[in-house]
């Protein structure tokens, strides 16, 4: 509270407690039209220097943005090829996401103003292909290294962890450890934006750009500041029945599907879920969030019992068949937003991100005794993520996406419409 020079302030301030102990007792008597007059004078000669002051304010204000921002624009885009490298976990910090969105913002706008400025002035005109925005992806956690000594970062989750619908669950309602993912995970990212997107698959940017090299199962968290991302490889044996769940003819098969006989439980359960539609998937997929270090109040809140997603909160599916050397992908879009229950566990775990390591878990739920005993699905685990470090969601390639993909551009088969 003390102002940049405290020497004058002292002085001041001991005159002023002279002064006033000088006339302690002193009584003083005032007409009305001077004392009128006297605050007028008073009231306006405060006013010029106020303006004279903030005047001064403004200026030294701009001028301290434009060097902050030549700071921003020194440092540039995000480097390509650029190795991300798990952090130890920092201190608190002071920044908004606002500002880190404008900080990011300016980075992104010199970055097109550059390739724009370049292509003006090039001497012979080309053809410049797109080029993928490469942005950093959040790194997996270092073998080894104990819990909580890292942070923004992800691995898998023990399996066996996580306790699932045993052989005999229809009779007696035991659980039991389960077998290995069956989707293993393949990273995750965190993006900054004011419109959490649907499909963000078409960004071909996330993943560090290698999103489209296997077949892949994406969850999309649409949060209040931005979206949380998670990838997870879907093996050959199921890539048959996720085309023919969502009307992809395969000509590689034939037609022809790999019989659920020779598989366990737990994959013909997935196989069912990937013919099935939305409605059908809703009612079978289940999160199982576990905080493996945190407070004890988000312990209480997350509980670490499974729920029926598609109860809990909006879930739309998306998916994108191979096109050339890209291979497809299904998407399954999280409006946590739009869910009451989510906002309200959202509003105790955002308080502690930084130091939580919570792992979310998914499987598909066996109602049939051909399902049982359940297998987990697919797993993660976080590490203490910070949104202030996060990347601006990159543009997507497509000129058109100025508005990126809503659940209304999504058609009734899962195909992007636009």
């Amino acid at each position: 509270l003390l102002p940049d020079d405290p020497l004058p302030f002292a002085i001041l301030a001991a005159v002023g407690a002279t002064f006033f102990r000088f006339v302690q007792g002193q009584v003083l008597t005032v007409q009305l039209d001077m004392l009128v007059l006297f605050g007028l004078s008073s009231g306006l000669i405060g006013y010029q220097l106020a303006l004279l002051v903030m005047g001064a304010s403004i200026q030294d204000s701009l001028q301290h943005s434009n060097n902050q921002y030549a700071s921003i624009i020194d440092e540039g885009s995000p480097r390509k090829n650029e190795i991300s490298k798990p952090q130890p976990r920092p201190a608190m910090k002071r920044q908004s996401i606002s500002e880190v969105l404008l900080k990011k913002s300016v980075q992104s706008l010199h970055s097109t103003l550059s390739r724009e400025s370049n292509f003006r002035t090039a001497s012979l005109p080309k053809i410049i292909p797109k080029q993928i925005v490469m942005v950093p992806t959040l790194p997996k956690f270092p073998e080894g290294a104990p819990i909580g000594s890292h942070s923004n970062c992800w691995s898998s989750p023990i399996s066996k962890d996580f306790h699932v619908r045993g052989a005999n669950y229809l009779k007696d309602k035991k659980k039991v450890p389960s077998d290995d993912f069956l989707f293993p995970c393949r990273g995750c990212d965190i993006f900054l934006t004011d419109d959490p997107p649907v499909n963000i698959g078409r960004n071909s940017s996330i993943l560090g750009g290698k999103l489209r090299e296997v077949p892949t199962f994406i969850i999309n968290y649409r949060l209040p500041w931005g979206v949380f991302v998670s990838y997870h490889e879907i093996p050959q044996k199921f890539v048959p029945y996720l085309r023919r769940g969502n009307g992809y003819s395969d000509p590689s098969s034939f037609g022809i599907l790999p019989p659920l006989a020779d598989m366990a439980p737990g994959e013909r359960a997935v196989c069912n879920f990937l013919l099935s539609d939305s409605e059908e998937r809703d009612a079978v997929w289940k999160m199982v969030p576990v905080v493996v270090e945190g407070p004890w109040v988000v312990k209480r809140v997350v509980g670490g019992k499974p729920a029926i997603v598609g109860t809990k909160l909006p879930v739309s599916y998306v998916y994108q068949p191979p096109e050339g050397n890209l291979a497809d992908y299904l998407e399954a879009d999280l409006d946590i937003v739009s869910s009451a229950a989510a906002r309200n566990i959202l509003a105790v775990v955002r308080s502690y991100t930084q130091t939580l390591t919570i792992d979310l878990g998914y499987v598909v739920q066996g109602n049939m005794v051909e399902e049982l005993p359940e297998q987990m699905m697919l797993g993660l685990r976080i590490h203490g993520l910070d949104p202030l470090t996060a990347e601006v969601l990159p543009p997507f390639e497509d000129e058109s996406m100025d508005h990126p993909a809503r659940i209304e551009d999504i058609d009734e088969n899962g195909y992007d419409t636009d």
